[in-house]
């Protein structure tokens, strides 16, 4: 029997029998605490705490002037859960790595922007790609006058990389051992390759274009003489997905849900239109 016809038939027998208030009476508000909880409570989503525009950064132009997440992600996100039929997510900032763990421990419901290198089809459900990225690299004009160092996706084993705070760089084929993820944004990581400390810097295509257009500064960082990028050997276009708990009751659900949201954002040509 659905629950919603148990509550309503144990509200009749409580009218008929008002004195008898003990073992029904409690059975009957559990019940409807659990229907409103499955049906009204917003679920909970995780992004890196490492800023990824256009994709998922906090913007300074929240209610009052305070600071809110925002991005593509974000307007995906909430567009697919409007879909169907739920509330607003409550997203959160977090180490990458916790961020992940606490999905799959089922602490958070969905977390945000996996790259396709990282899905784990043992751990979760993930969504289809809602977009795609490309991958360059930084190095230093000056430890490399006659031009780029890399020339095979191989050549990396042989550098020190560095990469943000949480990144994957052995899905690269990085040696752990030569690896740098230890920078929380792009001024740090490109200080570390003028400074000898990295040979290059990886990162993202689109989020170096976004930062350039958003911030003067990081643009002439990006352009300084002492630096030159490239694009990476052998990179082929990444997907950005969203992750849901596999042993979760609603994992299923979620999944098919935002499945048909991105296809039809992407049939109707909306994610631009989406963007921040």
């Amino acid at each position: 029997m659905p629950a919603e016809e148990q509550v309503g038939q144990l509200k009749g027998r409580q009218q008929h029998s008002p004195t008898r208030r003990g073992p029904n009476w409690r059975l009957a508000a559990a019940l409807a605490m659990a229907i409103g909880a499955a049906q009204g409570a917003p679920l909970r989503a995780c992004a890196s705490d490492v800023d990824f525009p256009p994709y998922v950064f906090t913007s300074s132009s929240g209610f009052a002037g305070g600071a809110q997440d925002t991005g593509l992600a974000v307007n995906v996100l909430q567009r697919a859960l409007r879909r169907a039929g739920r509330e607003p997510a409550i997203v959160q900032r977090l180490p990458w790595r916790r961020c992940r763990e606490m999905v799959a421990h089922g602490q958070i419901d969905i977390a945000i922007d996996v790259p396709t290198r990282e899905l784990d089809e043992k751990r979760f459900l993930a969504s289809d790609a809602y977009a795609e990225v490309h991958h360059v690299y930084f190095y230093s004009s000056r430890k490399y006058p006659d031009g780029a160092p890399l020339r095979a996706p191989s050549d990396l084993r042989r550098y020190t990389v560095c990469g943000l705070f949480g990144s994957r760089l052995d899905a690269f084929g990085v040696d752990p051992s030569r690896e740098d993820v230890g920078s929380k944004n792009e001024r740090s990581a490109i200080a570390k390759v003028v400074e000898g400390r990295c040979d290059v810097f990886i990162e993202i295509r689109e989020v170096v274009d976004s930062l350039s257009e958003r911030d003067a500064s990081l643009r002439d960082l990006f352009n300084a003489p002492a630096l030159r990028r490239a694009n990476l050997p052998g990179d082929v276009p990444t997907g950005l997905h969203f992750e849901f708990n596999r042993a979760s009751k609603d994992g299923r659900a979620l999944q098919q849900s935002f499945n048909a949201a991105i296809r039809d954002l992407i049939h109707d040509d909306a994610m631009g239109r989406m963007m921040p």
